[in-house]
């Protein structure tokens, strides 16, 4: 009893409720934009970082093989180790991919775990307001 009217004094103003909704709505969309962004951000630097090692790989691979000796026998040498620094090249990256996609994929099961407790909450909210 003492709770309802402790309710009834209060004035609450007009059209507050919806105001604090749509407050409520854009904060909520700003911050899905903010999140968006930020992925985008981070897919972009991970390419980047890609790039960077494969092309820091192909300079290694250039270097190495320019150094070698040009006379028969090392010509085979070099066929050899050049086999063997690309299937170790090959490797390196495979694994550079997995783990990067290891990564994206563990992002978006966070994001997808955000969104559903986000709707939780919003449900709740709705609850508590009626």
């Amino acid at each position: 009893m003492q709770t309802d009217d402790f309710m009834n004094e209060i004035n609450i103003p007009a059209g507050l409720e919806s105001k604090l909704e749509t407050l409520i709505n854009r904060l909520d969309k700003e911050e899905k934009q903010s999140k968006q962004k930020t992925r985008q951000i981070r897919l972009w630097a991970g390419s980047i970082a890609a790039s960077i090692a494969v092309l820091i790989s192909i300079g290694l691979y250039i270097n190495a093989s320019g150094k070698m000796k040009t006379s028969d026998a090392s010509q085979t040498a070099i066929v050899d180790d050049q086999e063997v620094a690309y299937r170790e090249a090959e490797k390196a990256l495979v694994l550079v991919s997995l783990n990067f996609n290891k990564g994206l994929s563990q992002l978006a099961l966070v994001s997808d775990e955000m969104e559903k407790t986000n709707k939780t909450l919003d449900k709740t909210f709705k609850t508590l307001r009626r």
